[in-house]
């Protein structure tokens, strides 16, 4: 189990903080945004969205703008 936890000097140790960590506001974000703008499936919109954290969120707020959207 150390093995794992020390592979690649703890990556899979910070991935997994950074999931723990960004995932949930990330996701919440994403789902309440989607709710608020009446898009299909904002619970698995905010799942994956979170699940990429940050990088998901820039992703998101990208394609928002590129809609036109400014909510």
């Amino acid at each position: 189990m150390t093995e794992l936890l020390t592979a690649y000097n703890g990556l899979v140790v910070r991935v997994a903080l950074y999931v723990l960590v960004l995932g949930p506001p990330v996701g919440y974000y994403v789902y309440d945004d989607s709710k608020k703008r009446g898009l299909s499936r904002p619970r698995l919109r905010g799942f994956a969205y979170g699940v990429l954290g940050i990088l998901g969120l820039f992703v998101y707020m990208a394609r928002k703008a590129r809609s036109g959207s400014t909510h």
